[in-house]
């Protein structure tokens, strides 16, 4: 059978998953957290969609690999409990979620999926007023014809973020707003198809 890499992008403001076999982008899942009121219905949330994918591939557990983001020690340039202990909790779900099928949940280094994919871990300025530090990854999978995965039609006044985006023979080329969170999460799940030689994973047990 073949591999099956899911790649997260766990964060409370907004998670994004990705589904890839061979290699190749089966899904993606954005989680807005919409209707959530704490930090609690917001795990809860993310339970019940973990859920639904391991629902889908129940014949095929032993084929699946989990890689999320490995947890900052500083965020902002400084060391930050409350951003540990919320983070470390968000990640305790995902590791409880698939343990009672014993599918294993790999974390890995912004730096090493940045560099090892997209090829850098450096910010890249840009006129579109997309974050520096996500653009490098925007352009990777624009590069890679990938860009209809992250984009979502956007019909606002608004230009700051707003690409246009060909999706498609339908649509045509229209604006979108690009989901940097789905875009990290497809990269983490490519880095699960590299040699083992290249990956730097640390299976994730606490």
């Amino acid at each position: 059978m073949n591999k099956i890499v899911i790649g997260i992008d766990q964060s409370y403001k907004r998670t994004g998953i990705t589904i890839m076999e061979s290699n190749k982008i089966i899904k993606t899942i954005s989680i807005d957290y919409m209707g959530c009121n704490n930090n609690t219905q917001k795990r809860q949330l993310l339970r019940i969609k973990l859920s639904k994918i391991i629902g889908h591939y129940t014949d095929r557990l032993e084929d699946i690999t989990v890689i999320t983001e490995r947890i900052r020690l500083r965020s902002q340039g400084f060391l930050s409990e409350a951003y540990i202990k919320a983070t470390g909790a968000l990640v305790s779900v995902i590791i409880d979620t698939f343990s009672p099928f014993n599918i294993p949940v790999y974390s890995v280094d912004v730096r090493s999926w940045k560099s090892q994919i997209v090829g850098t871990s450096k910010p890249k300025e840009n006129k579109y007023g997309i974050d520096p530090h996500k653009w490098p990854t925007i352009l990777y999978l624009k590069q890679k014809g990938l860009l209809k995965h992250i984009a979502y039609p956007y019909k606002g006044k608004s230009t700051k973020g707003v690409i246009k985006v060909n999706m498609g023979l339908t649509e045509g080329i229209v604006n979108c707003r690009i989901n940097d969170d789905v875009a990290d999460s497809i990269c983490i799940a490519m880095y699960g198809f590299l040699p083992k030689s290249k990956q730097k994973l640390k299976e994730e047990r606490f």
